[in-house]
């Protein structure tokens, strides 16, 4: 029974999230497209490579930046050096004038 709960208790740290950032907008219009990019930052003195959303209408809804605890893990153990990051990023759709109440 201990060795049940034991392999429960690391496998539940090593599938959970260390961390998740949020960023929404104030007036949200979901129902885009979702894409998931992984990234990987790396200490390099000419910059970071980067990661572009590809939406079709050039909207962003939410973007969530998540690292689990492997991730966390690899960038402990580089010093730093090389930080992996899931991201995932929300589409927003075209608003429409159509119906609109404003006056």
């Amino acid at each position: 029974m201990k060795m049940r709960f034991e392999l429960l208790l690391v496998s539940a740290v090593l599938l959970s999230s260390c961390a998740e950032h949020r960023l929404i907008v104030e007036r949200p219009n979901p129902d885009g497209e979702q894409a998931i990019v992984h990234s990987k930052a790396y200490l390099l003195p000419k910059g970071q490579p980067r990661n572009v959303a590809d939406c079709q209408t050039n909207l962003i809804d939410e973007v969530r930046v998540k690292t689990n605890f492997g991730q966390s893990l690899v960038t402990v153990l580089t010093l730093g050096f090389y930080q992996p990051a899931t991201i995932e990023y929300f589409c927003a759709k075209v608003p429409s004038d159509e119906g609109s109440t404003d006056e």
